[in-house]
């Protein structure tokens, strides 16, 4: 490989292609996890990443070692091919999986692959080394799989739920915890998933190696940056819930929205914050009696080769291919598939009586559109009634994988007993398939029926499905999706609860009346 010697040499010309091809595979790998960072609010930070990825790597530019490039590149070129392919052929599959998280994660790990490829195709082992932080410094901002994720948000909620109490307790107030809920006398305080500490704990990591790459510190001293980033995470969120629960038990329940986001900032601020101060402090302990260095002038830029710009060439034709056969396969498909269920739920029905869905609800929710009312059957026993629905669009079946009746009606204290046999309801017509659940709360059985019915997805009777019926989360169901060209279903969710009966017959008879009476067809929209 010649070094730029040659007036006659165009900078431009080598370098675009590779521009290209480098711009197209990170673009599909951002495009995967795109979502994610839009909708889930401990995941925003990853919008910042990719910048910072790039203000490390011109900060590395600066002062990078003489280029040594490798003997072969044709190894090279091999070596990137595996995660090359891999890009190309998954966008089929996440357009009709966006909500499984593993393709992002492999994907952002095909788009690193690639570019230490690249660096080492370009400068060797010497650029491989010094450019290696900021490549792979992309991968925080990765979400992590949902039921590891889950797993820790529960451990952390369920922690913070017991120091709040015990704390409430060491005040002198009056307090039960059940689930991650706490019961004072005015009222309940939750400990939902921004209490967790997950926010501000991988924000805080996200910081704490983006310091250790600003000040070049060592090993030693970034291990010590991570676990520091963890304990301030973890003390911050403690000071919130326990806050937050000392103004709910004094000034009332009704004071808590007011406090609960400035407590959530301030939590981040202070993770950030010490951070920064235990990074500069580091820094100064370290440099106070060293001289300034000035940096020595970066060599020449190597030359590109030409099979390096061909192989970038076929990359960007064969990035750009995947993706406009995608959307071509899926735009046949749908332009064969029925159109959304013609059917919705009306609220305000006679006897019932609206409870307001509130705008962190909904915001936890994914934004979908839809009610809830509660009302009495002949018994005089209670029911309360959701409908939502998601519009098509990527974020319905993320909601519905996060929230469901074990996960959510576990976090407030009430337990699983079994699920029972699921059954159909016929109505106007339409045929409305529920799972059933028993819970208990505190000894009173609670029947809760739960239906998730994916749009423009019939089955052989001409009937809404179960999302579970899809087979949507199988190995399966994902490549029959892929098959059969479905992308970007809507969704619909249909639960409703009743409490003091365990009798199932009993209870689907008032619910069969309910819907009855509120189920509409004809109109595809549910007013919000």
């Amino acid at each position: 490989m010649k070094l730029e010697n040659s007036a006659n040499r165009s900078p431009l010309r080598d370098f675009l292609p590779l521009a290209a091809g480098l711009a197209a595979v990170w673009w599909l790998a951002i495009r995967m996890l795109w979502t994610d960072w839009e909708i889930d609010p401990q995941y925003s930070y990853g919008f910042l990443v990719p910048l910072l990825c790039v203000g490390l790597f011109l900060q590395r530019w600066g002062d990078r070692p003489a280029a040594a490039p490798p003997a072969n590149l044709s190894r090279n070129l091999l070596l990137a091919l595996p995660p090359l392919v891999f890009l190309a052929g998954i966008q089929p599959f996440f357009e009709a999986n966006p909500e499984w998280r593993i393709p992002g994660m492999f994907g952002a790990i095909s788009a690193v692959a690639i570019s230490l490829v690249l660096v080492h195709s370009l400068g060797g082992r010497p650029w491989l080394r010094h450019f290696f932080f900021p490549i792979t410094f992309f991968l925080i901002a990765v979400p992590w799989p949902r039921n590891a994720e889950e797993a820790f948000m529960g451990f952390l909620m369920e922690k913070n739920a017991i120091a709040a109490l015990e704390v409430l307790h060491w005040c002198g107030f009056e307090a039960v915890r059940r689930g991650n809920l706490i019961s004072v006398p005015g009222g309940l305080i939750g400990v939902e998933e921004a209490c967790s500490g997950v926010r501000s704990m991988q924000s805080g990591l996200m910081a704490s190696l983006f310091f250790g790459e600003i000040f070049r510190f060592g090993i030693f001293t970034r291990g010590m940056l991570v676990f520091s980033a963890l304990g301030f995470a973890i003390f911050g969120n403690f000071i919130r819930a326990t806050t937050l629960s000392l103004v709910a038990a004094t000034q009332g329940l009704a004071t808590l929205e007011s406090w609960h986001d400035a407590a959530g900032f301030a939590t981040l601020a202070f993770t950030l914050g010490s951070l920064w101060l235990l990074s500069y402090a580091l820094h100064y302990r370290r440099t106070r009696h060293m001289p300034p260095q000035k940096l020595p002038p970066p060599p020449p830029t190597p030359e590109v080769p030409g099979q390096l710009r061909r192989a970038a060439f076929f990359g960007f034709t064969l990035l750009v291919l995947s993706l406009g056969g995608t959307e071509a396969w899926y735009r046949l498909h749908e332009r064969q598939s029925p159109s959304s269920a013609g059917w919705t739920i009306r609220e305000g029905t006679a006897g019932t009586k609206p409870v307001p869905v509130a705008d962190k609800t909904r915001r936890i929710l994914f934004f979908p559109e839809g009610f809830s009312e509660t009302f009495r059957d002949a018994q005089e026993r209670p029911w309360q009634f959701f409908y939502f629905r998601w519009p098509a669009g990527r974020t319905a079946a993320q909601a519905i994988n996060i929230h469901n009746p074990e996960t959510c009606l576990g976090s407030i204290g009430m337990k699983m007993v079994r699920q029972l046999e699921p059954l159909e309801i016929r109505a106007k017509g339409i045929i409305l398939p529920f799972n059933v659940y028993l819970f208990s709360d505190r000894g009173r059985p609670i029947l809760v029926f739960h239906s998730i019915i994916a749009d423009r997805q019939p089955n052989s009777h001409n009937a809404p499905m179960l999302e579970s019926e899809t087979g949507i989360s199988s190995s399966e169901g994902r490549w029959a999706a892929v098959a059969s060209g479905v992308r970007n279903r809507g969704q619909r969710l249909l639960e409703a609860a009743v409490w003091g009966t365990d009798h199932v017959a009993e209870a689907s008879v008032v619910l069969q009346r309910y819907l009855e009476q509120s189920l509409e067809v004809g109109t595809p929209a549910v007013q919000p």
